[in-house]
This record gives C-alpha cells, sequence and structure tokens, in this order.
C-alpha cells in the first residue's frame, strides 16, 4: 500500500506531475503516439478514398443521366454558395495556421486560429442551408427536376462530411481551451486538419461541377 501511495499507480510509475495535468495527460510512450498517429493517419485516408468513390459515383451518374435526355434544367446558383466558397477556404487556411503554431508549442495563438476555423466551418454550413433555401424560394425543389435532384444530392452528402469534420473540431477547440490537448491528443489535430482540406478540395471540384454540367 504505502509503495502504491508513493507511485500513483499500481505499476511503479512516476506520479502525474502538473505539466501533465495542464495539458491533458502524460501522453504514453512515444513510440505509441507515433503508432495511433499513423494509424489514424491510415484510417483518414481510407474514409477520404471511400469518400471520393462515392462522389465519383454521382458525378458519373450526373454525366450520364443529363446526356440521357432534353429535360435537364439550368440552376442558377444563389450567391450564397460563392460566399460560401470563400469562407470554406478562409476557415481551411486558419486550420493549417493553428497547425503549424501548435508544433511551435504557441499554445494561445493555436486556441484562437483554431476558433476561428472552426466559427468559419460552422459559418459554412449555415450558408449552405441559406443556399438550399433560396433555392427553394426560386422553385428548385429536391423532386422537381432530375439537376436539381442531383444538385441537392451533392450538396447534401457534402454537407453532411462537413458535420462530421466540424463535430471533430469542435472537440479539438474543447479540449484546448480546458487545455487538456496533451501530447496523446493531438493526433485530432492533424486529422482534422487534413479532413477538413480534403472537404475544401471537393467542394471546389463540386463548385467546377456546378458551373459546368449545371
Amino acid at each position: 500500500m504505502g509503495t502504491l501511495a508513493e507511485t500513483g499507480s499500481g505499476h511503479g510509475g512516476p506520479p502525474p506531475t502538473e505539466w501533465d495535468d495542464f495539458h491533458g495527460g502524460g501522453g504514453g510512450d512515444p513510440e505509441d503516439r507515433g503508432a495511433s498517429r499513423r494509424n489514424s493517419l491510415t484510417g483518414i485516408v481510407v474514409v477520404m478514398c471511400a469518400s471520393v468513390m462515392s462522389f465519383a459515383a454521382f458525378i458519373s451518374a450526373v454525366i450520364v443521366r443529363r446526356g440521357l435526355g432534353t429535360d435537364w434544367r439550368h440552376i442558377p446558383l444563389p450567391g450564397v454558395f460563392w460566399w460560401n466558397t470563400g469562407i470554406l477556404m478562409v476557415s481551411s487556411v486558419m486550420l493549417d495556421l493553428a497547425r503549424r503554431e501548435l508544433r511551435k508549442n504557441n499554445r494561445v495563438a493555436f486556441n484562437w486560429l483554431w476558433l476561428a476555423g472552426t466559427i468559419l466551418g460552422s459559418g459554412f454550413l449555415v450558408g449552405q442551408i441559406t443556399g438550399w433555401e433560396q433555392l427553394v424560394h426560386r422553385g428548385f425543389y429536391m423532386q422537381g427536376n432530375i439537376s436539381s435532384s442531383f444538385f441537392y444530392i451533392l450538396t447534401w452528402a457534402h454537407a453532411t462530411h462537413a458535420i462530421g469534420g466540424l463535430a471533430a473540431l469542435l472537440y479539438v477547440t474543447t479540449q484546448a481551451f480546458r487545455f487538456r490537448l496533451g501530447p496523446a491528443k493531438r493526433t485530432v489535430v492533424s486529422v482534422s486538419v487534413v479532413f477538413w482540406h480534403f472537404l475544401a478540395v471537393l467542394w471546389l471540384a463540386l463548385m467546377a461541377l456546378f458551373l459546368a454540367w449545371f
């Protein structure tokens, strides 16, 4: 019992330090963290590949269906989608800058840059909802025309991915401002940034598709 009281654990390890408490735990063995980071990055790459395949299937369906008939209706994009594109790009830049500041151990800059990127990411989703509402007011419904159906499917699918990405951003934000973003938790920062960059590139591809085919 005396040994347990002195070590703070049943494994004879050193007791937690103030530094560990401040940063959300000691973070474990560096080799274990490296393996976990590689596994996490591999996992997000697999997710992105699956997403690319899904969107490629949707886009192939768009190209085939558009060439089958003359009932394809042009969809005038509301201006909010252009603003949204800029918001998403700036959000991606903010998050990348935050990641760079974390590597320099500049926690204050990281917290505020990450928060700004997260708020902009939330603004992107709000803008998507606004754009859908404007299209509905203009008479473009999900079941109104095949072109509008594909437009809603593609943008909804992207928004679903964005919601998942935003959940990760909010988790990091919460951990960062509670000073619990220790070494063991920093992998989620890299994974979140990589996925958010992917969403930004994917949205640019969708906007190009909308301009060319819708």
